[in-house]
C-alpha cells in the first residue's frame, strides 16, 4: 500500500512531464489490472487513485481499455467503490470527450453505472456522485449530439426522487441533472418531462419538477450549483413556446434569481478572498495580518480586477445576516471539485451576462412576457436586479482585462462601466 501512495505520489510530480508519465503509465497498468483482475479490494482505493493520476492529463488508449475493467469490477463487488472511481470516471468525460463519444459503449457504461446506483440504495452520498456524473456528461456533452442519452439521464434522476430522500443534497442533485438538460435543449428536457409518467401518478411531470425546483431553490449551495439553477432558469424564461406549469409560476422566477444571485455574489466574494489569502501566503509568508485583508500592494491583480473583488465583498458584507452567510457561501460543495464545462475560466459561461441579455431581448422581444416577469417584484428586489445587470457589465469588463493579460501581457485602459443599470423597463424600483 505506501508503495501505492509512493507512485502516486512521483506522478503528481512529474505529471508536467509526458513522456516520463507514459514511461510510468505501462508499469502502472500492470499493478492496476492485476489488483482488478484478482479483485484484490483492500488496495482498490489506492488503485483507483493511481488510475486517476494517470488520466489528469490525458487519457492514453490504454487507459481506456481499463474502463470496461473497472466496470466490470463494479458490477461484481457492488457499489462499495463507487465513489473512489468517481475521479477517474470524471476525467474520462472531461480530458477525453472526443473518445468517450467515438463509441457507444463507453456511455453506455457511465449510464448503466449511475442507473446501477440510483436505483440500488447504496447511500446518498454514492447517489449523490452518481447523479453528478451524469450532469458532468450533459454539460461536458452540450452541442455534441447525445440527445438519444439525455432522457435517459433524466428519467434516471427524477425516478429516485419518487423515493424518500434524507437529504437536500441529493435532492438537489438529482434536480440538477434536469436542469442540465434543460441547459442542454430546453425542447429535450420538456418533452421528456411530458412525457415521462411515475408510478400511481398519470399526469406530465412537468408540473412537479418546476414546483420541487423552485421550491428548494434556496438549497442549492455553492458556486457552481447556483450558477447551474441560474443558467436553467434563463432557459425557462427565455423560451418562445412555454408550457402552461412556466406561465404560472411566471412571477416566481425572477425572485428565485435573485436569491440565487444573492447567495452567488457572497459565494464569489469569499472564494476571491480565499484566493488572495493564498497568493498573500506565497509572496509574503511572514505578514500573516495582510492575509484576511481582500487586497494589498503586493498582489499581481490589475487594479480593475483588485476594485472588482473588492466591491464584491463590501457587497457581500451588506447582504443578510453577515454571520449565517459564510458557512454556506464560504466552501466549495462536496461535489463541486468535479468540473464541468461551465466552468471553464478559459472559455466563460457568466451567468450574470446571460441574464441581463436574456432579461433585455425578452423586454423589447415579448413586453408582454417581461411585464408578467417582473409586475410581482417589489422595491427592494427591483433595486437588486438593477444591481445585477450592474455587476453584469462589471465582471464582463474585469474578464476582458484579465484574457488580455493573460494572452498579451499588457495591461489596457478598461472601458467605463457605468456604476448602475437600468433594464428600461417599469418593474418596480427599475425606473
Amino acid at each position: 500500500m505506501g508503495i501505492l501512495n509512493t507512485i502516486d505520489t512521483l506522478l503528481s510530480v512529474v505529471e508536467d512531464h509526458k513522456e516520463i508519465t507514459q514511461q510510468l503509465e505501462g508499469i502502472c497498468l500492470q499493478v492496476i489490472g492485476t489488483v482488478l483482475q484478482q479483485h484484490v479490494l483492500e488496495f482498490y482505493e489506492e488503485i483507483l487513485s493511481l488510475a486517476h493520476s494517470l488520466t489528469c492529463q490525458q487519457v492514453s488508449p490504454q487507459m481506456w481499455q481499463l474502463l470496461p475493467l473497472v466496470y466490470e469490477v463494479f458490477q461484481q463487488d457492488g457499489f462499495d467503490y463507487f465513489t473512489d472511481m468517481m475521479p477517474l470516471l470524471h476525467n474520462y468525460v472531461t480530458i477525453d470527450t472526443d473518445t468517450l463519444l467515438s463509441d457507444t459503449k463507453y456511455l453506455e457504461i457511465m449510464y448503466s453505472m449511475c442507473k446501477k446506483v440510483l436505483t440500488g440504495d447504496p447511500g446518498e452520498d454514492p447517489e449523490c456522485h452518481a447523479a453528478k456524473l451524469l450532469e458532468v456528461i450533459i454539460l461536458q456533452c452540450k452541442g455534441r449530439g447525445i440527445d438519444q442519452v439525455v432522457p435517459l439521464f433524466v428519467t434516471a434522476a427524477l425516478e429516485r426522487l419518487t423515493r424518500e430522500v434524507k437529504t437536500s443534497e441529493l435532492r438537489t442533485m438529482c434536480l440538477q441533472v434536469a436542469i442540465a438538460a434543460l441547459y442542454y435543449s430546453p425542447p429535450l428536457l420538456l418533452n421528456t418531462l411530458e412525457n415521462l409518467r411515475f408510478p400511481n401518478n398519470t399526469e406530465p411531470i412537468t408540473n412537479h419538477f418546476i414546483t420541487q425546483w423552485l421550491k428548494d431553490v434556496d438549497c442549492f449551495l455553492g458556486l457552481h450549483d447556483r450558477k447551474m439553477c441560474i443558467l436553467g432558469l434563463c432557459a425557462l424564461i427565455d423560451l418562445d413556446h412555454r408550457p402552461q406549469a412556466i406561465n404560472q409560476v411566471a412571477g416566481q422566477l425572477l425572485p428565485a434569481a435573485i436569491l440565487l444571485f444573492s447567495g452567488l455574489k457572497r459565494a464569489y466574494a469569499c472564494r476571491a478572498e480565499h484566493e488572495n489569502d493564498e497568493d498573500d501566503d506565497d509572496e509574503n509568508g511572514e505578514e500573516e495580518d495582510d492575509n484576511a485583508e481582500l487586497g494589498s500592494d503586493e498582489d499581481d491583480i490589475d487594479e480593475e480586477g483588485q476594485e472588482y473583488l473588492e466591491m464584491l465583498a463590501k457587497q457581500a458584507g451588506e447582504d443578510g445576516d453577515d454571520e449565517d452567510w459564510e458557512e454556506d457561501d464560504a466552501e466549495e460543495t462536496a461535489l463541486e471539485g468535479y468540473n464541468t464545462a461551465v466552468d471553464d475560466e478559459d472559455n466563460l459561461v457568466d451567468e450574470y451576462q446571460i441574464f441581463k441579455a436574456i432579461l433585455q431581448n425578452i423586454q423589447s422581444r415579448d413586453p408582454a412576457w417581461y411585464q408578467a416577469l417582473t409586475q410581482a417584484l417589489d422595491e427592494e428586489q427591483g433595486k437588486q436586479l438593477q444591481d445585477i445587470g450592474t455587476l453584469a457589465d462589471q465582471r464582463r469588463a474585469a474578464h476582458e482585462s484579465k484574457m488580455i493579460e493573460k494572452h498579451g501581457g499588457y495591461k489596457f485602459t478598461p472601458p467605463v462601466v457605468p456604476s448602475t443599470f437600468n433594464f428600461g423597463g417599469t418593474a418596480p424600483g427599475m425606473n
